[in-house]
């Protein structure tokens, strides 16, 4: 255990310090703000009600459900059982973190709870609306990741927060699509529906 929590600080080291660039230093520390995904999300939720109108709020309801469940699972129940300090908190790397926000935050570290809900929401969208958007929907992931690796560049997680809370926000969004798409009257894609 000790050796992964070595290679967890080495690579955060490497995300954080290493890795700097000023484009990142200008996008991450918005990129990981709601101010900056909330208008994108909401914008998506718009054009799924008005194009699908009444079935769009079971999809909605299934959507809001998954981010609670991953929510409530990683904030209540992994973070104040793990208890691992932020990497901006630890003293073991007292005066290396690069803090590119204005607090670091008092919560506990692991998992990340923003990977978490943008992985959650990625993987539940791909796996309900994915023929829907098409390729497009790859670009799901791509966003969930620079939002787990904006937390990592900003100096507030390590990458190991980042992963586990990645894989249960999939976890749970999988089981989540699978029980939406299990009920055809849920369904968005009807034959008059479709695009």
């Amino acid at each position: 255990m000790e050796k992964l929590e070595q290679l967890d600080r080495w690579l955060f080291k490497q995300i954080n310090s290493t890795g700097e660039n000023a484009f990142f230093d200008w996008l991450l520390p918005s990129w990981r703000t709601p101010t900056f995904w909330i208008p994108a999300y909401v914008l998506l939720l718009v054009v799924l009600i008005y194009r699908f109108r009444q079935k769009a709020g079971w999809w909605v309801l299934f959507l809001i459900t998954t981010v609670g469940l991953v929510d409530l699972i990683g904030n209540q129940l992994v973070k104040q059982t793990i208890q691992r300090l932020r990497p901006c908190n630890d003293p073991l790397l007292a005066g290396e973190v690069l803090l590119r926000i204005q607090a670091c935050g008092t919560g506990f570290s692991f998992i990340s709870n923003h990977a978490a809900n943008h992985f959650a929401i990625a993987t539940f969208m791909f796996l309900t609306l994915g023929k829907w958007l098409g390729k497009t929907s790859y670009f799901l992931f791509l966003w969930a990741f620079m939002v787990g690796y904006a937390q990592i560049y900003v100096g507030v997680h390590y990458p190991g927060d980042v992963l586990a809370g990645s894989l249960m926000g999939v976890a749970i969004a999988a089981f989540m699509a699978n029980q939406y798409n299990k009920r055809p009257q849920f369904g968005i894609f009807g034959s008059a529906n479709m695009i």
